[in-house]
This record gives C-alpha cells, sequence and structure tokens, in this order.
C-alpha cells in the first residue's frame, strides 16, 4: 500500500493527468479523408483520446458520449473499431506518444497492403489513458515508490476496465449498425486487465451484442496469470460468452523479465492470491484457454517476419493465436528496457504485420 501523503500527492497528480489528457483529447480527435493517388482508398479513418479517471469515471462523460455517438453513427460508418490500452507506469505524455506510434504506424501498414483489404475499410481509433503512476510528472521524486503501487495498480486495472472501458463499449454498442463491425481491443501488460475486465463486465451483465458485431482481442504481454482466462479466473466469462465472436492474439517472450522474474514475486507476496503465479505473456496460454477456441495457431517472430498476405489466413470462426516475440526480441539487441527486460518492446513492425494479419 502506498503511504497516505503519498496518496494524497498522488490524487493531485491524477487530476492534473485528466486534466492534461482531456486538453490533449481535443487536439488529437481528427478525421482524415483516406484520399491519395497510387494507393487504395479507406473511407475515413480519425483518432480520440479518452481521459478515464481513477475510479473508472470517464470525465467529461457528456462530452465522451457526444463524440462516440457521432463517431459510430452512419455519417462515419466505421467497419473497424480500434481501442488501445497501456499499462502501468505510463505518464500522460508516454501514453500519447505511444498511441500516436501506434495508430499511425498501424494504419500506415494497412493502407500500404491496402491491396489485400476491403477498399472501404473505415477504422475508428481510440486510446485510453488511465492514471497509473504516481506523479505524472516524470521527474517528481515521488515516483520512486511506483514499484510499491504494483497491486493498487492491478486492481486500478480492472476498475478502469469494468467501469470506464465498459461504459465506452456499451455506448459504440448502443446504435444498430448497419455494416459488419469489429471492435479490435489492444492491451498491454495491465492495459489487457483493462481489456479482459471490460468484456467480462459485458459478459456478466448480459449485455446483448448485435449479431453483426465481433472481437478481435490481443493481448501483448499481458501481466496478469496464465489461467486468467479459465473456469474461475477473473475473466472466465470472456470465452464462454463471446466464443463464437472472439478471436485472441497473444504474445509471450522469453526476455520479458518483468514478467518471467517480477510478476511471479508479486502473486507469491500477495496474501489474497490463490493459483498460479505465472504470468500470461511470458508462459503463453494455458492449454484450457487454447482448448477452449475451435482454431489455433502458433507463430514465432523473427526479425524480417512476414504475415499480412503471406502466411496463411485463420478459417472462418473462434480462433487463438500465440506469437513468440522471443525471437526478435533477441534480434533486437539495441533495445533498453531496463529491468523489465523486453516487456515494452512491442513497437516493431514486425508486430504491426502480425497485428494486421491477425485482425483482417
Amino acid at each position: 500500500m502506498v503511504p497516505t501523503a503519498v496518496g494524497l500527492a498522488s490524487e493531485a497528480a491524477l487530476h492534473r493527468s485528466s486534466e492534461a489528457a482531456l486538453h490533449i483529447r481535443h487536439l488529437t480527435y481528427r478525421t482524415v479523408a483516406r484520399r491519395s493517388i497510387g494507393y487504395p482508398t479507406f473511407c475515413m479513418s480519425h483518432y480520440v483520446t479518452i481521459p478515464i479517471k481513477a475510479n473508472g469515471a470517464i470525465d467529461p462523460d457528456e462530452q465522451i458520449q457526444d463524440i462516440i455517438s457521432k463517431s459510430v453513427s452512419p455519417v462515419f460508418n466505421p467497419t473497424d473499431i480500434f481501442i488501445y490500452s497501456h499499462g502501468w507506469w505510463t505518464t500522460t505524455d508516454a501514453a500519447l506518444k505511444q498511441y500516436n506510434l501506434a495508430t499511425t504506424d498501424l494504419i500506415y501498414f494497412l493502407r500500404g497492403q491496402g491491396h489485400l483489404l476491403n477498399p472501404q475499410t473505415s477504422p475508428l481509433l481510440i486510446g485510453i489513458h488511465w492514471p497509473s503512476i504516481i506523479d505524472d510528472d516524470p521527474s517528481s521524486t515521488l515516483n520512486l515508490l511506483e514499484p510499491f503501487t504494483f497491486y493498487q495498480m492491478q486492481k486500478r486495472a480492472d476498475d478502469i476496465g469494468d467501469e470506464g472501458l465498459y461504459t465506452i463499449l456499451r455506448l459504440i454498442l448502443a446504435p444498430a449498425h448497419v455494416a459488419n463491425l469489429r471492435i479490435n481491443l489492444i492491451g498491454h501488460s495491465f492495459g489487457c486487465k483493462v481489456v479482459c475486465s471490460a468484456l467480462q463486465e459485458l459478459a456478466v451483465k448480459q449485455v446483448p451484442i448485435p449479431g453483426n458485431v465481433s472481437f478481435n482481442v490481443v493481448l501483448l504481454q499481458a501481466a496478469f496469470t496464465t489461467d486468467a482466462l479459465d473456469q474461475g479466473g477473473p475473466y472466465a466469462s470472456v470465452i464462454p460468452t463471446f466464443g463464437p465472436r472472439l478471436r485472441m492474439l497473444v504474445s509471450r517472450s522469453n526476455l520479458d523479465l518483468a514478467l518471467r522474474n517480477d510478476f511471479p514475486t508479486a502473486q507469491r507476496l500477495d496474501l489474497f492470491h490463490a493459483g498460479v503465479d505465472t504470468a500470461l505473456g511470458f508462459t503463453g496460454p494455458s492449454v484450457a484457454t487454447v482448448g477452449a477456441f475451435a482454431n489455433n495457431r502458433q507463430v514465432a517472430v523473427i526479425r524480417g517476419s512476414q504475415f499480412l498476405g503471406h502466411e496463411p489466413a485463420l478459417p472462418p470462426g473462434p480462433a487463438i493465436v500465440t506469437a513468440d516475440l522471443t525471437p526478435i526480441h533477441q534480434a533486437n539487441v539495441g533495445f533498453q528496457g531496463g529491468p523489465g527486460g523486453h516487456h515494452t518492446d512491442i513497437f516493431l513492425q514486425e508486430i504491426y504485420d502480425l497485428m494486421c494479419w491477425f485482425f483482417f
């Protein structure tokens, strides 16, 4: 637990973080018509950043509701919605930089490979920012205490999902969608908890899902236990509820030192934790998780890997893909991830290619 004085300072920092994120959201809300000579046409794409408070509340709720309602209306008529969640220990500036990089590179790659896709693809991209660090000022000495917030942030990630992202998904699902709609959820580290807890909440509350809506879930170096998606786990309802319309891409790496070493230690020190203490992002999915899908594939990502248009497409229906990032992490010798190893080594073209192959 964080001492009271630090907690108070943290709340002040979180307030500043929310205000900053709201300001940036106004700056980053953008709509771009995709028309360029020599490249296939995307009808339209736009990107929204949504700040979520520590308790999972969206601020300001009424503005976000209006923005999402407009973004999923027939005027935009999105065919694909991409929702990103960062993980623990991420400042507002770092989150926005990550989202700007990821959204630009992903859509750039899709446009470059557009001849393989439906030319009417119209993506909406949403980046959610949640307070995952004591003080949003990276130079603050308070952040020296950040390692001690593991359990607090682990719980907060679930709160962000089952309150904030759940609300966003409800807003997306509320209107009738004429075209087929793919909701692509992407999480990294504790961001995977955000994604899965939102889906769990949809399942538990039995929210009706239109028949033409499907879910693609990408869990990049997930910082939750290997069996969390299985019976008795915190996200046990996700696969049984969404199975017929659900696909999952799960990455793992032997060089993710944060998940290989630190995560199990934290689980063993948690007196309230029961079950396995290994991380999904280190081991990959359990036998039970894989067995819950009709189709499964295992791929290794190496330097220069090509997937979209090269790797055989997944068969129709539910599927799970386990991607071993160890080879490309071994090749990326210049990466400086500190004690966490290659936990954050995810912004690579080969991984964008892998995700595009998975999505399309």
